[in-house]
């Protein structure tokens, strides 16, 4: 009479350590997707600001350049 064996617990736990590590490292790949975005986000922020800037010095260099037009002269009364 054959004897039936219980199937070890081994290969089942093996198998939900794997899942818990793949799922974390979905989770950490998720993280670091996020965290390139922002970082995008940020460095597009920073030179559209860089680019605003720019064009304010430069706005602001071509005022200084211009002499500035003198004053009429207020017409004396009679």
């Amino acid at each position: 009479m054959a004897q039936s064996e219980p199937e070890p617990e081994q290969p089942q736990l093996g198998d939900a350590v794997l899942d818990a590590m793949r799922g974390a490292l979905r989770i950490i790949g998720g993280m670091v997707q996020m965290t390139a975005g922002i970082t995008r986000l940020f460095a597009v922020a920073v030179l559209k600001a860089a680019a605003a800037a720019e064009k304010a010095v430069e706005a602001s260099e071509e005022d200084e350049d211009k002499p500035e037009p003198e004053p009429k002269p207020k017409p004396k009364p009679r």
